[in-house]
């Protein structure tokens, strides 16, 4: 389904993201390693969802996840039910601007971190949101919460970098901007001003590129 034209601004001056459903491809190291449809609708708390599928070899995974996000464009809620070779597993955030919990793990803003950032790994909704959020939040530290990865830490400081973002890929459109995280998980999101919509993503450690697939 293409998207809709119709912007989200949940308050006066905090940037929009287009409701609509998209369409994305994963690879790695060039092969293809899975599909996934994200859909954004209207209303607070918004709402993105995901329907993922695909893995390596022969290990088969598929996922869906459910991101909501207030006014100011904090998550509030994270879920993920993920199955990867047969095995089920599911994870469920709460969060407040100061507390994010998984379960009985509790986690509280570190460092220069003002606020919290979902990001599953293998997912997009949490990547997804993000441009939208750094510029609401004037680029500040963000703390990001990795659900499935509760049981190591489960969190990760990202602060954007500019410096980070390297050339622009051959198909990415001219008019994109690109947010840059540095540090020591760097990945750069292309993404539509107008819509606050990702066009790529690239994770250069993991030689990931997650492409939209336009229709």
């Amino acid at each position: 389904m293409l998207p809709t034209l119709m912007l989200l601004a949940a308050t006066a001056g905090t940037p929009a993201i287009a409701a609509g459903t998209y369409t994305y491809s994963a690879t790695m190291a060039g092969k293809p390693v899975g599909t996934s449809t994200v859909t954004v609708t209207s209303g607070l708390p918004i709402r993105i969802e995901e329907q993922a599928s695909g893995g390596t070899g022969a290990q088969a995974a598929s996922g869906r996840a459910v991101l909501t996000l207030g006014a100011d464009l904090a998550p509030t809620a994270y879920s993920g039910n993920y199955n990867t070779s047969g095995t089920p597993v599911s994870v469920a955030v709460t969060l407040t601007p100061t507390t994010a919990k998984i379960g009985d793990a509790s986690y509280a803003l570190t460092g220069n971190a003002k606020h919290f950032v979902v990001v599953e790994a293998g997912m997009t909704a949490g990547l997804f949101a993000l441009p939208a959020q750094m510029q609401a939040w004037n680029n500040e530290a963000a703390l990001m919460i990795v659900p499935a990865m509760a049981d190591m830490g489960g969190t990760l400081a990202i602060v954007p970098d500019a410096s980070t973002a390297g050339t622009r890929p051959s198909g990415v459109p001219a008019q994109d901007a690109a947010l840059a995280i540095g540090g020591a998980f760097p990945f750069t999101i292309w993404y539509d001003p107008a819509t606050n919509v990702p066009d790529e993503i690239d994770v250069p450690g993991q030689n990931v590129v997650v492409s939209r697939v336009r229709t």
